[in-house]
């Protein structure tokens, strides 16, 4: 991927690049001079289902477009500040600009990732654990001195059962459970949105799955296990890289 940048500067060395290392803890810096806009050219053409804007500096409730779709800034409980977009675009593209409507001067971007979606259906009982890397020792006399660390979320889903062209069929938009899990080998950058629905409408909530959504990698890929006949279930566990 590469990357253009409009209304602004590159202050960091790395003159973008951090925008694509999959650490948004580590910033591209830019000084804006006017409406900002970063272009990102793709290695190839996709369908944009979601971007993700992290580790940004701006305040919580700026403006974020991108692809078609607004967005606004968020804090986390952590309190990293992002943003999730959720384009409706239907056709691949090659380029997504993404702006970012603030008035700070120096802006720090941690992340842009822009991903295809797929849903696969998840049953009752996930669940979104912190996970505290902090790391405590206690002296002779029992006390405790503790190093601060990262707080990042993790998730355990169990998938909700779908026939075998779903699993194996490309029933998915033309892929399926081992392609999309394929996609996910290797610690590849990825996403996981477990909660976007607005229970009385069943529509998209977009402040609903960009507060639920993780950006990470799967420490246990999707697996495929038969329940009856020609369905299946399958288990994933997916780890949140923080900003």
């Amino acid at each position: 991927m590469t990357v253009a940048l409009a209304g602004g500067t590159w202050l960091s060395s790395d003159q973008g690049s951090a925008l694509f290392d999959g650490k948004p803890g580590r910033a591209s810096r830019i000084r804006r001079t006017g409406p900002l806009s970063v272009t990102v050219t793709l290695a190839q053409a996709v369908v944009p289902g979601i971007v993700a804007v992290l580790g940004l500096n701006v305040p919580p409730g700026v403006e974020v477009r991108a692809a078609g779709a607004v967005g606004t800034a968020t804090r986390l409980p952590d309190g990293s500040v992002c943003a999730w977009l959720f384009p409706q675009v239907q056709m691949p593209v090659a380029t997504v600009s993404v702006e970012i409507d603030t008035t700070v001067t120096n802006v720090d971007i941690g992340e842009i990732a822009i991903f295809q979606a797929v849903d696969v259906g998840i049953s009752d009982g996930w669940g979104v654990a912190p996970i505290d890397t902090s790391a405590h020792t206690r002296t002779k006399g029992g006390q405790v001195n503790t190093v601060p660390g990262a707080v990042y979320r993790r998730l355990t889903c169990t998938f909700s059962g779908r026939a075998t062209d779903v699993v194996r069929g490309g029933g998915l938009a033309g892929v399926d459970w081992e392609t999309v899990a394929a996609a996910l080998a290797g610690r590849h950058r990825s996403c996981v949105v477990p909660q976007y629905r607005d229970m009385a409408t069943k529509e998209l909530d977009p402040r609903l799955a960009a507060r639920s959504a993780l950006y990470g990698y799967p420490t246990q890929l999707p697996s495929a296990e038969n329940i009856s006949r020609q369905y299946f279930t399958g288990y994933m566990e997916f780890e949140e890289v923080p900003a």
